[in-house]
């Protein structure tokens, strides 16, 4: 959709990465990448879908994902 966005879901290690994930997909979340070493799942939603994200069990924070960008080498300012 074209208002979808790209969010950071952190998950609070109550439940399995598996299972949480299963979850935010059925509440609508298009599931981008598990990153179980660190306890995220990232990926695509409407903000009216990423409000019901943080009701799932197991989540403890969903932040919208933000672009870094540092620059080439060499650069005075890397941000």
């Amino acid at each position: 959709m074209a208002n979808d966005k790209k969010w950071v879901i952190t998950l609070s290690n109550q439940r399995p990465i598996s299972d949480v994930s299963k979850d935010l997909t059925k509440v609508g979340l298009t599931v981008d990448q598990v990153l179980a070493e660190i306890g995220c799942v990232t990926g695509t939603a409407s903000d009216d879908v990423a409000k019901k994200l943080r009701s799932v069990p197991g989540v403890a924070d969903v932040s919208p994902e933000h672009n870094i960008d540092i620059g080439p080498p060499d650069a005075e300012i890397t941000w």
